[in-house]
């Protein structure tokens, strides 16, 4: 009992950092996604990884981080001149070489395997987060991200409650064993009646049958970007990422869906306005 208050509680105050970041404006959107980052960053270091041994791991891993903080702010570039700009992003694509070079530097044995990581967290963490800040600054962009979020939580508690009262057939036993497909068809139609309800609130830029195609979308990268995790932590042999939400586990554990998730938003809305 004391679990599921505590579980709860945080889960509220969780919600309640996400929905008051969004509706604050860009400056507190965009904080909250970089402390997402840092924090979500040093749990898959610290998983793929392990501790640091020596200096070489040390400047590493903080090479990763400022990168990444730097993607996760990419969206105040839009507003520099064109020469501190170029700048910025010549530095963001000298990630490679300067990372690549650290590793020589590395004695450790696992210095390539922990240079492949590296680039992985780029891809799996910062990107979708700076993908995010980027919808952030489009107008209205926060509604669209709110709805993101709203279809994400959703999706939990269908699979959740549909999944624990009536789950037979395994989805995933591999990396899951306790999801089923009865589970991922309760998300589904949660986040089909959060499309419908979308339409009505939000509106445009889609009609009823797209913010149903978006509810579907969020459902299926949703499960995906937890399976994904799950893989991540079967692979090195761990429960949770960390223990920062109490009742909750690490950041990455409440962040995995999203990360998926915003990628597949981040590229049907650049679709929207491209056409």
């Amino acid at each position: 009992m004391k679990n599921l208050v505590l579980r709860s509680v945080s889960g509220v105050v969780y919600v309640a950092l996400i929905v008051g970041a969004l509706i604050g404006g860009l400056v507190w959107s965009t904080a909250l996604f970089s402390i997402f980052c840092v924090l979500a960053m040093l749990e898959f270091q610290r998983i793929t990884m392990g501790p640091t041994v020596n200096c070489a791991d040390v400047a590493s891993r903080a090479v990763d981080i400022i990168v990444a903080l730097a993607m996760c702010n990419v969206v105040y570039l839009l507003d520099m001149p064109t020469p501190i700009a170029m700048l910025a992003l010549c530095i963001a694509f000298g990630y490679g070489a300067v990372r690549f070079t650290i590793a020589l530097y590395n004695k450790r044995d696992s210095s390539l395997a922990d240079t492949a990581w590296s680039a992985l967290s780029m891809l799996y963490i910062a990107a979708p987060l700076m993908m995010l800040g980027l919808l952030c600054s489009e107008q209205d962009g926060w509604k669209m991200i709110l709805a993101m979020f709203v279809m994400i939580w959703l999706n939990d508690t269908g699979a959740y409650c549909v999944g624990s009262l009536c789950g037979r057939h395994r989805l995933f036993p591999r990396l899951s064993p306790k999801k089923s497909w009865e589970g991922f068809f309760g998300g589904l139609a949660f986040c089909l009646a959060a499309g419908v309800g979308a339409f009505y609130i939000i509106g445009e830029p889609f009609t009823i049958y797209e913010w149903l195609g978006f509810g579907a979308m969020v459902c299926v990268l949703s499960t995906w970007g937890d399976l994904f995790e799950s893989l991540i932590k079967r692979t090195n042999h761990i429960k949770d990422s960390g223990n920062i939400i109490p009742g909750h586990g690490g950041i990455l554990d409440r962040i995995d869906s999203m990360l998926f998730v915003s990628v597949g938003v981040f590229l049907v809305l650049f679709c929207v306005d491209m056409l």
